[in-house]
């Protein structure tokens, strides 16, 4: 049932995009904005990567903690 719907959310916020999208309104970038939002959301949940055809949506590079600092092997004489 959860596939059915993130399916439905895709199909519907991907044609919004298609469709409506490029039509003049009141409010340029907030409609687009959450439609591409629940578009890639609910497409990665299906399991499908569409962040590396939208150049501005990609995360960062993470950035490495440092190795942990290996301890010498201590040898205690008794």
């Amino acid at each position: 049932m959860k596939r059915r719907v993130a399916w439905l959310l895709a199909i519907l916020s991907g044609l919004y995009l298609l469709i409506v999208g490029p039509l003049p309104d009141p409010i340029p970038v907030i409609d687009e904005a959450v439609a591409l939002l629940i578009f890639v959301k609910s497409m990665a949940y299906l399991g499908y990567d569409v962040t590396r055809w939208i150049p501005f949506l990609k995360k960062g590079k993470s950035v490495k903690s440092p190795a942990p600092r290996s301890r010498p092997e201590v040898t205690i004489d008794v």
